[in-house]
C-alpha cells in the first residue's frame, strides 16, 4: 500500500484518538490520559498478534533478532520521556511557543535517521522538511508578537527538548522494525513492534500510576466506555505509523503525517465556525509547498 495513504489514515486516527483524550481530560489526569492511550489499544494488538502467528513461541524469535529489544525498549521509554516533558511545558503561561516549536520533531527525526541509520536526504528532501515544519509552527502560532517574545524563553529550550525525545523515538520504533530480518513480511515486522511498543510503556506508566497516582484507575474505571475508543483509535494510528515506517525514512513519513494538524484544524473550524486568520491561511499554504517539494525530491530518487 502506498506510504502517503498509510500516513494519512495514522494522522486521521490520531486526530480521532486525541479528540477522545480531550473528553477524559477533564476527568483524569494527564498522565492517566497517556496510560490509556498505551493501556487500551495494548488488548487490540495481544489479539492481532496472536491471531496472526497462532503461537506463542515467534515471541522467543522476536527477541532473539539482534538489536530489536534495546531498540523497541528504547523508543519506548523515550516516547515517556517526550510524555512527561510535554506535560512539563504546559505549566507555563508561555506553553503554546514551545508547543509549536516541538513540532520540529520532523526536522530533528531527519538528523537522527541520518546518524543512528545512516539514511540520508537529498537537499530537495530537507528543503520539503523544513518549510513543512515551517508552515506548521506558523499554523499554530496564535499570536505573533507573543511568539516572537517568548522566543528565548525557558519554554523555547523545553520544546526543542520535547521533540528531540520524540524524535528519538520514532527513530528507534524503525530501528526496531527493520531489525527483524527474519520477517519477510513488514506487515509481521509491524505487528511484532507495535505489541512490545506498546507493553513496553503500559509497565512503565502503570507503574507510576500505582505508585503517585492510584486513585486514577477508578477515574478511569468510570470512564471506560471512552477509554476504549481511546484505544481503538491509539491502535490503528500506532499500526498505521508503524507500517509507514517500515516502506519508507520516518522523517517522510512524520512531514506529510503533519497534515494531522491539518485534521484538528479544519474539523475546529467547522464545529466552532470560527474565522480564519491570515497567519492560518499563510501555515497552510506553506505547508502545503513543503509537502509538494518533499514527495518531489521522492520522486526523483
Amino acid at each position: 500500500m502506498n506510504w502517503i495513504v498509510v500516513t494519512v489514515i495514522a494522522a486521521f486516527f490520531q486526530n480521532l484518538r486525541s479528540s477522545f483524550q480531550k473528553k477524559i481530560n477533564k476527568d483524569v489526569s494527564t498522565i492517566a490520559s497517556t496510560y490509556v492511550r498505551f493501556s487500551f489499544a495494548l488488548p487490540l494488538a495481544l489479539v492481532l498478534f496472536f491471531i496472526y502467528f497462532r503461537e506463542v513461541s515467534v515471541i522467543n524469535e522476536i527477541l532473539n533478532q539482534p538489536g530489536f529489544l534495546i531498540n523497541v525498549t528504547l523508543a519506548s521509554i523515550f516516547q515517556v520521556i517526550f510524555t512527561f516533558v510535554l506535560l512539563y511545558l504546559f505549566k507555563f503561561s508561555n506553553f503554546v511557543v514551545g508547543t509549536s516549536l516541538s513540532k520540529t520533531e520532523v526536522v530533528q527525526v531527519a538528523i537522527f535517521e541520518y546518524l543512528i541509520l545512516n539514511e540520508k536526504l537529498s537537499k530537495l528532501g530537507i528543503s520539503g522538511i523544513l518549510i513543512s515544519t515551517l508552515g506548521v509552527i506558523i499554523l499554530s502560532i496564535k499570536d505573533l508578537k507573543f511568539f516572537l517574545y517568548n522566543m528565548f524563553s525557558k519554554t523555547t529550550l523545553i520544546g526543542l527538548v520535547s521533540g528531540l525525545f520524540l524524535a528519538l523515538s520514532i527513530v528507534y520504533f524503525r530501528s526496531a522494525a527493520l531489525s527483524l530480518e527474519n520477517f519477510d513480511s513488514n506487515f509481521e515486522k509491524v505487528i511484532s513492534t507495535l505489541l512490545f511498543g506498546l507493553l513496553i510503556p503500559t509497565i512503565i506508566l502503570t507503574l507510576y500510576l500505582l505508585v503517585f497516582e492510584k486513585k486514577e484507575f477508578r477515574k478511569l474505571y468510570n470512564d471506560r466506555y471512552d477509554c476504549m475508543l481511546i484505544g481503538i483509535g491509539g491502535f490503528f494510528a500506532s499500526l498505521s505509523w508503524f507500517y509507514a515506517f517500515t516502506l519508507i525514512q520516518a522523517s517522510f513519513v512524520r512531514a506529510v503525517g503533519q497534515i494531522e494538524l491539518l485534521f484538528s484544524y479544519f474539523s475546529s473550524k467547522y464545529l466552532f465556525k470560527e474565522k480564519i486568520k491570515l497567519t492560518e491561511i499563510l501555515g497552510i499554504f506553506v505547508f502545503v509547498i513543503g509537502v509538494s517539494i518533499l514527495l518531489l525530491s521522492r520522486v526523483q530518487n
